[in-house]
């Protein structure tokens, strides 16, 4: 799958705006534009050119893994930017407004003379492009949404009656990492019985018992691209009512899920599954987002909820999550993930929906 230049698309929108010059540090858009994950460092982009600044530390990494961009060593990398800008001969850098006020005071020290422009915020260009994925970004997406399917399968096999909700995440995180998954953290959620009601979690280490549900929300990382599924499963057995509510949050994901299509806003679909929810007896028991955009970050902007305006354009990739959650008995989310198309939505989450009692 071709990788685009994405700084060449990044300095076009330069030079139609006018921006002389950008420094770009947030990890995650210096990440988008060399498709490379470099903990530290600074990105300096002209017009014309692109240089990534990094110590000691980064720039064998960086040497072996940016693209489209020089990577140059540096002791003081503020010294480099300096002289970068004074060789250039740049009057102004656009920064991304994200920074800390104590970082943008500084850079306005080292950079003595220059405007640190404000009229566009780099974060906000970024971002905006980094919504709709091109067709590499998809693919790492499917990717990682089969691994994880595979390793609900799998966990299934797995949970049992006196396992500590961090052997779950355990099993979860090793099985996926075996698959080629490249998230070696395994910051997931995994949390069981009365637990369930809270929507991370909460904390402490619970052994499973039987008759609890459990709630599993996790994903693999392929080309840095984070897929996102949540399922809540039974053990040993499930009552009437947890079988009940299931039902209603699996119809409520359902109805949003066909609901999806380009033009519509992010709050109109979360009001589809929040209302059914609501009309079902539930009101007051969803009280998070319908879902959310997702890609280099785990959560990113478009949201399906009630505050989102913004128009959903084709290409952008969203998760879909209702969920009811009863305040110190149980909660029940199910979560899917796919892309906007030029029709609909396409669900890359193949994992059972089934309401499954191991």
């Amino acid at each position: 799958m071709g990788k685009i230049n994405r700084i060449e698309v990044l300095q076009k929108q330069m030079r139609e705006k006018g921006i002389e010059a950008a420094l770009i540090e947030n990890r995650r858009n210096r990440e988008y534009l060399v498709y490379a994950d470099i903990w530290e460092g600074s990105m300096l982009i002209t017009q014309e050119e692109a240089v990534l600044l990094v110590d000691f530390r980064y720039y064998e990494m960086a040497s072996l893994s940016v693209r489209d961009c020089e990577v140059r060593l540096c002791k003081n990398i503020e010294e480099a930017m300096r002289q970068i800008v004074k060789d250039r001969k740049l009057s102004s850098v656009c920064c991304e407004k994200n920074i800390s006020h104590q970082r943008y005071l500084y850079l306005k020290e080292v950079l003595e003379g220059i405007c640190l422009d404000d009229t566009y915020c780099m974060d906000s260009i970024i971002k905006e492009n980094r919504k709709r994925k091109d067709e590499y970004e998809l693919s790492c997406l499917r990717t990682a949404q089969e691994i994880t399917d595979r390793a609900y399968e799998y966990i299934l096999t797995r949970v049992k009656k006196g396992m500590k909700e961090s052997e779950i995440r355990i099993e979860l995180g090793s099985f996926m990492i075996r698959q080629g998954s490249e998230n070696f953290d395994i910051g997931y959620i995994s949390s069981s019985g009365s637990k369930t009601s809270l929507p991370h979690g909460g904390t402490g280490d619970k052994v499973v018992e039987s008759g609890d549900l459990i709630m599993i929300d996790f994903g693999a990382v392929i080309g840095g691209y984070h897929s996102d599924c949540t399922r809540t499963f039974a053990v040993g057995s499930a009552t009437d009512r947890q079988k009940e509510i299931y039902e209603i949050v699996r119809r409520a994901q359902e109805k949003a899920l066909i609901s999806i299509h380009p033009g519509v806003r992010g709050c109109d679909i979360d009001h589809i599954a929040r209302d059914y929810i609501n009309e079902s007896g539930y009101q007051g028991c969803f009280e998070h987002g319908l879902g959310h955009s997702i890609g280099l970050e785990g959560h990113e902007n478009p949201r399906f909820n009630e505050n989102c305006q913004e128009i959903i354009c084709p290409n952008v990739v969203m998760t879909v999550e209702p969920g009811i959650y009863l305040e110190h008995d149980f909660g029940i989310r199910i979560e899917d993930m796919g892309v906007i198309t030029e029709t609909g939505f396409e669900n890359f989450t193949k994992a059972s929906k089934e309401f499954a009692i191991i």
